[in-house]
């Protein structure tokens, strides 16, 4: 009986999680939000998958289909090697995405169960157990991002796993648990794995300290003892060497650093209350965790020292936000690892209030300094938007906390009952329950409705997708195209191996592809995230980037409909450039570079741009489009947005139109939409602000239309040098795509494209893959010199004949990381070796 009520907890924490699982996301549609959710941590895992079965091969280099063509480590960060994603390639007729939402709840439910059972190992009674258990449950980046942001947190069940594996690796000297946990971590998510790891160190020495109290130790038996310790976190590290070396070196070719501060500004203390309550992207507790690391400066016992010293460190030195950031920014985000081990403190200042070992007036001081903390902080909720209901709530909370425990100090005087303890937590757990829910949780926008997900996941995408390339034998791409929900949550979705799109959504990106869209080129920018590259409406764009086909429910300027799947339809634009060609219409980069708009755009349908010194073709190019005025309708206003009507005269087949944004109020976006393309340019202190001063359109018309719609986003905001021009695009040029590859799909896969070519003049291979200098072209059988042309794409010179092709990516960084992997596994190995014998010895 006594055994089988030890079970209850579990039971019930079980319940409780799917419960507020339910409550806070699920009733809202599926258990998924639509930032990143839908467009990344859930589609490309499924990309991933796919690779797996169309190539068998389990360490893949190179993303063909996404963003033009990237080195797969920059999606890396989504579940590449993640021990949670690789089951799924046992289970194909399981969508990606249910798979995700289950494996989230899952492995939610089994990190508070894990955390639970971690409590109870130290000893902690099992009401504050499970109370602090709830209170894990419910701090803000729980439930908050395994709905969302998955990598945020999907490593928990394994932290969990190794602080019980420092448990044991001190009291049974057995590093196996340790090591195993965080090279899982570390291959689950690498980013938060560093702050894992750091949190680690800090419980090990407080286990350290604890273990030896009383007893005199040396500084050199200190580092022994140290190095040993963290041997096993290296070994883990060094396993990890096949996945982390390549990803290391592809996130220093393509991640922007967006923040730059002051060296000294590094070390000044920085304390803010969203870093610690509340906040989905900081540690999300209630006041109390504020309250509990003041109490802790007060300890006297070493081993709590440096735990309570080494967190409050941690958490307001500025440089520790920098470094676990990778060197980007300062962000709290990286400190949610710490959530385990600031709950563990609530644990040990329970006690020790359990035990009166606090004097009231110690105890009662730190309340008071959170409450006028918090108080003093207000401004900071109010500037970044929250609003001032919050900070009100905060410093109500806070309150209520002093009040509790001079209540429980009270009660305590007169009854001995530990039972009362519970005063001081459960009022936590009441305010993330109701406050998380009111501020965070309930915001139906904020979640995929099942609408919205059976649109973008329903299988007459993929059958559309699958129709479109059936006959095609030719190297071109396939866009999905829909409202502005839709194409972001398509940003990577691939339905087929043999598709190819150009948008891409990633934390890292080839950096020559992205200046290309944003700066050279110029295309519309659609949303305030500067990484989230969609599917352009640009014609121009879409020709030269080879987009043959678009699948969409609605009508797409400049395609023709060639099918029907069902509501689906699918685009097609025969003037489409093929991906690979050759040609030896070419102009210099130099004199492209002196091209205005838009013939910097329009250049790329005549002719390739190539870097060295050539003779050019003729390159009258420049009266083409001719400049318009635009002229005002009508005007109307719809829910804050006002509407006009401008009115060109003629009536040609494309508008291109170009102006620059003035925002009066930098802190707020401003969204404008010609005939339904949207460009927006985000607010300033946007994590992710992508610079879209100059808003630039490409406005396919239809034939005798001289009107425009243009809408206008709510704001304060100017625009100024408005440009616009008339003309129509030339028809396909077989002077500019003089040879068209062929290519052996069946020798082309994973980093290999192969094909082959007839060549009739002396010129230049051309691609729109992006640029990367660990490409290697090889034309019958010879390695060819690479060269960027187009800017920003691969290319190289091509002599006349008929020629086999072939392009390789080893992504860098794969061959030494696989060594060091080697290495960590025999030193584990060699380590279980000399633990197992040692305890067989000491028998």
């Amino acid at each position: 009986m006594d055994k089988a009520k030890r079970y209850i907890p579990y039971l019930l924490l079980t319940g409780l999680t799917l419960f507020f699982c339910r409550m806070f996301v699920g009733r809202y549609g599926i258990f998924g939000a639509k930032v990143d959710w839908l467009s990344q941590h859930s589609v490309l895992p499924d990309y991933f998958r796919q690779q797996f079965y169309a190539n068998g091969k389990l360490f893949p280099e190179f993303a063909a289909n996404l963003g033009g063509g990237q080195n797969i480590y920059h999606f890396a960060y989504y579940g590449l090697y993640s021990p949670l994603i690789l089951p799924s390639y046992l289970l194909p007729f399981v969508k990606m995405s249910d798979y995700i939402m289950a494996v989230s709840i899952t492995g939610l439910t089994a990190s508070v169960l894990l955390f639970y059972y971690w409590l109870k190992s130290r000893k902690t009674d099992t009401g504050t157990a499970f109370i602090l258990s709830l209170m894990f449950l419910l701090a803000g980046p729980m439930i908050g991002q395994y709905s969302g942001q998955i990598m945020f947190v999907d490593y928990m069940p394994f932290l969990c796993l190794a602080l019980i594996g420092v448990d044991r690796y001190f009291e049974q000297e057995k590093s196996g648990l340790f090591t195993v946990s965080v090279f899982l971590m570390i291959m689950t998510s690498f980013y938060f794995s560093i702050g894992g790891m750091l949190s680690l160190v800090l419980y090990g020495l407080h286990r350290y300290f604890e273990q030896r109290e009383g007893n005199r130790g040396t500084v050199r038996s200190f580092l022994r003892d140290g190095l040993c310790f963290v041997r096993s976190m290296i070994l883990a590290v060094l396993m990890s060497g096949f996945f982390l070396v390549p990803t290391a070196l592809a996130l220093t070719g393509g991640r922007s650093k967006e923040q730059n501060t002051s060296f000294a500004s590094f070390f000044i203390p920085q304390i803010t209350v969203e870093r610690f309550a509340y906040s989905i992207y900081g540690i999300g507790l209630t006041t109390l965790v504020i309250t509990v690391l003041l109490t802790g400066l007060l300890y006297r016992k070493v081993y709590e020292k440096v735990l309570t010293y080494g967190c409050v460190i941690v958490l307001v030195i500025p440089v520790f936000a920098y470094l676990l950031n990778g060197g980007l920014y300062i962000r709290d985000k990286v400190f949610i690892p710490f959530l385990p081990l600031l709950c563990y403190l609530i644990s040990i200042y329970l006690e020790k209030c359990r035990k009166r070992e606090l004097s009231f007036i110690a105890g009662m001081i730190p309340y008071i300094i959170t409450t006028i903390f918090v108080y003093m902080a207000r401004n900071q909720f109010v500037s970044k938007g929250i609003g001032e209901s919050i900070w009100k709530v905060l410093l109500a909370e806070s309150i209520l906390f002093l009040i509790c425990y001079v209540l429980y100090c009270a009660m305590k005087r007169y009854h001995k009952e530990k039972k009362e303890i519970l005063m001081l937590a459960l009022p936590s757990v009441i305010c993330l329950a109701v406050t998380m829910n009111i501020f965070y949780q309930m915001k139906p926008d904020r979640y995929v409705s099942c609408k919205l997900y059976r649109d973008v996941t329903g299988e007459q995408n993929r059958q559309a997708i699958k129709e479109a390339l059936k006959d095609d034998d030719g190297y071109y791409r396939t866009e999905q195209m829909g409202s502005d929900d839709e194409n972001a949550a398509d940003l990577n979705r691939i339905w087929d191996v043999d598709q190819n799109i150009t948008s891409i959504y990633s934390s890292a990106y080839n950096p020559d592809y992205q200046t290309f869209r944003q700066k050279t080129f110029g295309l519309e920018e659609p949303f305030r995230n500067g990484m989230m590259q969609s599917v352009s409406k640009n014609p121009v764009f879409q020709r030269m980037m080879g987009v043959r086909y678009i699948v969409s429910d609605s009508d797409v300027p400049g395609y023709t409909l060639v099918k029907k799947c069902g509501i689906t339809g699918i685009y097609q634009n025969k003037d489409a450039a093929p991906v690979m060609y050759a040609t030896d219409r070419v102009m210099t980069e130099e004199e492209y570079k002196k091209l205005a708009f838009p013939y910097n755009q329009t250049a790329f349908l005549e002719y390739a741009v190539v870097g060295e010194h050539t003779e050019s073709s003729d390159q009258n190019i420049m009266t083409a489009y001719a400049p318009v005025s635009l002229k005002m309708a009508n005007n109307r206003t719809t829910g804050g947005a006002e509407q006009k009507t401008m009115q060109q005269e003629g009536q040609k087949q494309i508008l291109f139109l170009r102006f620059r944004v003035d925002n009066a109020h930098p802190n707020k976006d401003v969204t404008v939409w010609i005939n339904g393309i949207r460009n927006k340019l985000s607010a300033k202190d946007h994590v992710y602000y992508n610079e879209n001063k100059i808003f630039t359109y490409a406005v396919p018309l239809k034939d005798g239309e001289d009107n425009i719609s243009v809408t206008f986003g709510k704001g304060k905001y100017r625009l100024r040098h408005v440009q616009a021009y008339l003309g129509s695009l030339p028809e396909r040029s077989e002077l500019l795509y003089q040879s068209e590859i062929q290519v052996d799909k069946k020798q082309t896969e994973d980093n290999v494209i192969q094909g082959t070519i007839r060549v009739k003049k002396d010129g230049w291979f051309i691609t729109s893959i992006p640029y990367d200098k660990h490409f290697k072209i090889y034309i019958d059988g010879k390695e060819t010199e690479i060269q960027k042309v187009n800017t920003a794409f691969l290319g190289c010179k091509i002599e006349s004949g008929n020629h086999e092709v072939k392009i390789i990516y080893h992504a860098p960084g794969t061959t030494t990381g696989k060594i060091l992997s080697l290495i960590g596994i025999a030193g584990f190995l060699l380590v279980l070796v000399r633990e197992k014998r040692k305890q067989k010895n000491t028998r």
